[in-house]
């Protein structure tokens, strides 16, 4: 089990399922607990990276809300929205249909954001027109083909077929890029004062949501996307009971 879970998984990932179903209730408890200790432990670091210019406003706005609303926001519509961008494309077969309308969401959800959060716009923005085009090209192809073009369908087919060749051989590009997304993304919870050491230590800041990344990413490879969500919703109402409980100890 450890092979197919160990946190090794982001030097040299992979598309490989696990095969054996009865593993995988422990496979995911385990992972909670790991990425659990590893985010509790790289706090101590993100508070030390802080220091230099970033203030978390993240607690606040959302203890301010209301119980339901909160959660709401930490158990359903954060884990939905953050794997269905970051993770649901993550599988060795590359679907540039189903790639593109991730993208196209990701754009017009991060859009009217700011900083760092308008660069991961841009990577989905890109992603929307470059899988677009392939996608507009197989449906071309698959209409030449059906015409009995028999001149025009070799020519076109290469250029998807190559860049889905590279997506399945090349697995660390496409997880390490979602993953640094899902890293810049939460550099939103923070109040940023931007200059060259805020630049330098920005990837400290935000290394428990990297480390959680990784967690949720290998749930989603080795289990299937619905046992990411499961695990990115229960790591979420951890974190926030806790938050919730301190919060109200420090009031009474």
């Amino acid at each position: 089990m450890w092979s197919t879970i160990s946190p090794r998984f982001a030097l040299r990932p992979d598309w490989h399922r696990s095969t054996t179903p009865r593993l995988w209730p422990a496979g995911l408890a385990l992972l909670f607990l790991i990425g659990l200790g590893g985010s509790i432990a790289l706090l101590m670091v993100s508070f030390a990276a802080g220091s230099v210019g970033f203030e978390n406003t993240l607690a606040d706005e959302l203890l301010d809300r209301p119980v339901v609303e909160q959660f709401v926001l930490v158990a359903l519509f954060a884990p939905v929205l953050e794997e269905f961008l970051f993770r649901l494309p993550l599988a060795g077969r590359l679907r540039v249909g189903m790639l593109a309308a991730v993208g196209a969401i990701g754009f017009l959800n991060f859009a009217v954001g700011d900083g760092a959060v308008l660069a991961v716009a841009a990577l989905f923005g890109a992603v929307t027109i470059a899988c677009g085009v392939l996608w507009i090209q197989s449906l071309i192809v698959g209409v030449s083909a059906g015409d009995g073009d028999a001149d025009a369908a070799p020519a076109s087919r290469p250029w998807r077929e190559g860049v889905a060749r590279w997506w399945e051989g090349h697995p660390r590009w496409p997880m390490w890029i979602a993953l640094a997304a899902f890293g810049l993304v939460h550099l939103s919870n923070y109040e940023v004062n931007w200059s060259a050491a805020t630049v330098v230590v920005a990837p400290l800041v935000v290394s428990p949501q990297l480390w959680l990344g990784l967690m949720f990413t290998i749930a989603r490879v080795r289990y299937g996307w619905w046992a990411g969500l499961v695990l990115h919703a229960v790591h979420n109402l951890a974190v926030w009971g806790v938050s919730s409980l301190l919060s109200e100890l420090e009031l009474s």
